[in-house]
Formats: C-alpha cells, sequence, structure tokens
C-alpha cells in the first residue's frame, strides 16, 4: 500500500539524479543485437543507404502503424516537408496547424511556400481546439496538420467529420505518437499521409535521426518514392524535382531491433503516468492534461500545469531532476514569425507559461518517480 505523499517527510530525502530522458538503459539492453546488426550490415554486407534493413523496417512498420505503404526518410522534418511537397497544392492554398507545437510542423508549410494558418488549442488537452477549427476554415484551407502532442490526440471522429465535410486533406504528425491508439484504429491512419520522427529521444528512436512518411495511396507512395531520392527511382533518371532523403540503413536495423519492443515500453510509459497521478492527484498546484475519451496515448511526455513553473524547474535541477518545458515560445511569438500573427492565441501562450515536463522513458525506476514527486509536494508546501 503506498503512503501518500503528504505524510512523508521530506527535509532528509538524499539527493537523486533522475534524467529527463536515459537513452542508455534500453541501448545497453539492445547491445548484442545491434552489433550484431553492425557487423553484419556494414562488415559483410556493405549495406549502407537504402538498403535491405530499410525495406525490411518499412514493411514491418506499415504493417504495426496499420497501412498499406511506408517510406523512410532522413528525419521528421523531411517526412512533414515532402509530405506537403507530394500534394501538389497552389501557392495560396492555407495550411492549418495548431499553435503548440514543434516549430518543424510549421516549417514543412513555409519552406513550401504555402500559407501558414494557426489555430489556438484546448486548454484542458493541449490538442488542437476543434471548434475554433471550424470558425478557422475558409475556402482556402486546403489542408489540417493535426499534431497528436505528447502522444494523445484530440476526439478523431470529430475531427475526420469536420475535414471530410469541408474537404480538407489531413496530414498526422506522428512524431510523439508511435503506438498510439483512438479507438480501434492507431493513430497515424486517419490521415491521406502521416509522418513520423524517429529521433534518438522519441518513443521508437534511432541512433541518429531518422523519420518515416506512412499512406495508403499508391499513387502517393511512388510519388514520395521519387520525391526522397532527388526525384528518381532510376540512377541520372530525375523524373521530378525531389531532394536527398534517405534512412540509413543501420538506422532501420536499430529501429527493426527497436520496434519489437515498442508496445512492451509504450505500457511502461503508462504505467508511470499512473503513478504520478497516484502520488500527486491530492495536490491542487498541479493540474493533468485531460485525456480525450476513447485515446490510449503513449506519453511520449508526461506534462504537467503549474503555477511558478520557472521557480519549480530550477528548484527541481538544483535537485539533480532533469525537466523539460514544450514548449516554452509558442509559435506566434517565434522570432521568425515576428509580426506574422495578428490573431490571440491565449491557451496557447499560457501554456507557454506553465507547462513542465517531468522525467518519462521507459527504464524510469519507481524511486525516480517517487523521489521527483516528493520534490513537487514539497516545492509546494
Amino acid at each position: 500500500m503506498n503512503v501518500p505523499l503528504m505524510n512523508v517527510p521530506l527535509m532528509n530525502v538524499p539527493l537523486m539524479n533522475v534524467p529527463f530522458n536515459d537513452l542508455k538503459r534500453e541501448a545497453l539492453l539492445l547491445k548484442d543485437r545491434i552489433n550484431d546488426l553492425v557487423n553484419t550490415t556494414f562488415y559483410e554486407k556493405n549495406d549502407f543507404i537504402l538498403g535491405e534493413e530499410v525495406k525490411k523496417f518499412e514493411t514491418n512498420f506499415s504493417k504495426y502503424i496499420g497501412t498499406k505503404y511506408c517510406l523512410g526518410v532522413g528525419n521528421g522534418t523531411d517526412a512533414l516537408e515532402i509530405a506537403v511537397n507530394s500534394l501538389a497544392l497552389d501557392n495560396e492554398d492555407e495550411i492549418i496547424v495548431q499553435a503548440n507545437t514543434y516549430i518543424a510542423t510549421c516549417l514543412s508549410v513555409v519552406n513550401n511556400n504555402k500559407k501558414l494558418k494557426l489555430v489556438d488549442v484546448n486548454k484542458d488537452t493541449y490538442q488542437l481546439d476543434l471548434d475554433l477549427l471550424e470558425k478557422n476554415i475558409t475556402n482556402k484551407t486546403k489542408v489540417l496538420i493535426i499534431v497528436h502532442l505528447t502522444g494523445s490526440c484530440c476526439n478523431m471522429d470529430k475531427l475526420m467529420e469536420i475535414v471530410e465535410k469541408n474537404n480538407i486533406l489531413l496530414i498526422e504528425d506522428c512524431a510523439q505518437c508511435h503506438g498510439a491508439y483512438f479507438k480501434d484504429g492507431r493513430l497515424g491512419t486517419y490521415g491521406i499521409l502521416s509522418t513520423f520522427s524517429f529521433y534518438p529521444g522519441k518513443n521508437l528512436g534511432a541512433f541518429g535521426d531518422g523519420g518515416a512518411i506512412c499512406m495508403n495511396d499508391i499513387g502517393l507512395y511512388e510519388k514520395i518514392l521519387k520525391i526522397r531520392n532527388n526525384g528518381s527511382n532510376i540512377k541520372y533518371d530525375h523524373e521530378i524535382f525531389g531532394r536527398n532523403s534517405r534512412l540509413d540503413t543501420i538506422q532501420a536495423g536499430i529501429l527493426n531491433i527497436k520496434l519489437s519492443h515498442l508496445d512492451e515500453n509504450n505500457e511502461k510509459r503508462r504505467k508511470h503516468t499512473n503513478l504520478y497521478k497516484e502520488l500527486l492527484c491530492h495536490n491542487e498546484n498541479i493540474v493533468f492534461p485531460k485525456i480525450e475519451d476513447n485515446c490510449i496515448p503513449v506519453y511520449h511526455l508526461f506534462m504537467i500545469r503549474v503555477k511558478k513553473r520557472d521557480e519549480l524547474k530550477t528548484y527541481l535541477e538544483d535537485r539533480g531532476v532533469s525537466v523539460g518545458i514544450h514548449y516554452p515560445i509558442c509559435i506566434p511569438k517565434a522570432k521568425c514569425f515576428k509580426d506574422k500573427f495578428v490573431d490571440n492565441f491565449l491557451n496557447s501562450e499560457e501554456l507557454s507559461e506553465e507547462i513542465l515536463s517531468l522525467p518519462m522513458f521507459p527504464d524510469l525506476k519507481r524511486e525516480e518517480i517517487e523521489y521527483v514527486c516528493n520534490l513537487l509536494v514539497k516545492f509546494y508546501q
């Protein structure tokens, strides 16, 4: 039986170093398999770019997500930019993105010379506000890029009704939601395209950069196949304008190994979240994001909303706890978008001042979570 934290003596807790995300712990468990992969791929087969392991991973990952096709690319930003590029939009077409996301989502729009339109988020879920979305759709709106922030999602039934009613194409930014579900379908199966990042800190992370695009449309598959390889399927025969964005063979091999552990690791993240909530649920100073009904999240990030956020961050870091802010500057306030957006994005701006991301990774230890929670309680006492 767990002792309520409010009754635990806090003054003499020994200092402990708690990483935000310790990639070494999982890597060491897979060390032998990965070493065998490197020896076989590099030294025996000399297989470096778009090799056998890439094809194998593309097949495995498309089956895992539930789409017909998957194409590996250089990174998650490339995945987004290529996805937008593949839709053959006019430069005056609008693409809607939520106001609290990583800037790569927005760069995929502006780097393709399309019109970026931001919409605020729901303050309780941190996901796109679907009522505001409907109000912001115009006859120029052609695409919505929905970001499944933290590994959760909005009400996907309602979202699909909106995009279908307005004849809008949906791209899912799945950089934080590898393996998450809404009802019976994995996130990444709702849009015409879905993009993934395999940055090392992701739920499914490589040992370097990597990304992927999933789809069911054969025409988009064949087009993206060319775009990622300088517009060519045959060497020196460049049919369209493309770019160099190919998934390394060794990264694909590592992802193949780690994919077999993804569901297990996601379940560990959910258990860690339950422990955080169990230990902190009686503290009125700490607010958890609401999870949409029918969503099974994967907690790429575990965010809380707090007052005195910056003071708390310093307090935790001074006591060995590594934390993050996702994101300290919301998109409308970014310097590169200065004076571009005149609307108010009150929820996104408020969240950027109050959100704190606590340590979260599969091999996080119970005593580390308890230590973090003890410090949180002590701070607000």
